[in-house]
């Protein structure tokens, strides 16, 4: 789906982004390993994860503990459904 996508909207770059993700996956367009699949292999996926963690200090976000507004949240109105337990 990604590769029809990224043929469709941007084709003059298709091939090379798809190099990439292959360079990532040990030459496979995909990696199914459970733990792997989400994240890339090598030099290209060290370079992606060192230039997003850059972005993150650079605009004071966390990975471990994301900014998280509690004012917004409202309890839920009571139900008339009756409870389970």
């Amino acid at each position: 789906m990604f590769k029809q996508w990224l043929a469709d909207h941007f084709p003059d770059r298709a091939d090379r982004v798809m190099a990439r993700v292959r360079d990532m996956r040990g030459g496979k367009d995909n990696d199914a390993r459970f733990g792997v699949r989400m994240k890339g292999e090598g030099v290209w996926a060290d370079l992606l994860q060192s230039r997003l963690k850059m972005a993150m200090q650079r605009h004071g976000l966390s990975a471990r503990h994301p900014p998280l507004d509690l004012t917004r949240f409202k309890r839920p109105e009571q139900s008339h459904q009756p409870s389970l337990f």
